[in-house]
């Protein structure tokens, strides 16, 4: 079984076991109840969860307590990687975009994607084109299209953006 962490616990949220957790993808649904989750790789039995102000306040039955919760602070919280494909959502995994190459709404190669950063608002994709060039485009729905298979760019030239990358 393959893990992929979707959250860490910040620190515990009352008396009662409940603890806060910051949400490491943007898919709420996963704290849902309907998908096994994992507090140190150990399976865990999600009681209640709720969102406030971006973060996620979950009851797990592992954690009775306030006591109990200041063990699991820091701890990440995992889910198998197969659940995580099955929930339906227009999310990727950035490390299923690296390495893929980028093409345009009439099949041409852009370029292929080097990596992605985040500067904290939108994600940014790190795309080396034909001519060895490296440029930086916002991961908007301005730009890119997503088909279900592929990502495709709807505009190679934005006005802003930034070339000539360097790590």
């Amino acid at each position: 079984m393959e893990f992929l962490c979707v959250g860490k616990i910040v620190k515990p949220q009352g008396i009662k076991g409940e603890v806060k957790i910051i949400p490491l993808v943007d898919i709420p649904a996963i704290f849902n109840g309907k998908h096994k989750l994992y507090l140190e790789k150990k399976e865990a039995e999600l009681l209640k969860c709720t969102y406030r102000l971006g973060f996620a306040y979950a009851t797990f039955k592992e954690i009775p307590d306030r006591n109990t919760a200041e063990k699991y602070r820091n701890v990440e919280v995992y889910i198998d990687k197969e659940e995580f494909y099955k929930i339906p959502s227009n999310s990727v995994l950035i490390e299923d975009l690296i390495g893929e190459q980028l093409l345009d709404e009439n099949g041409e190669y852009v370029g292929q994607i080097q990596g992605v950063d985040n500067f904290g608002f939108d994600d940014v994709i790190v795309i080396k084109d034909g001519d060895d060039r490296i440029y930086q485009l916002p991961f908007v729905s301005d730009i890119f299209k997503n088909d279900g298979e592929k990502f495709y760019v709807i505009r190679k030239e934005y006005e802003g953006a930034k070339t000539d990358y360097e790590n």
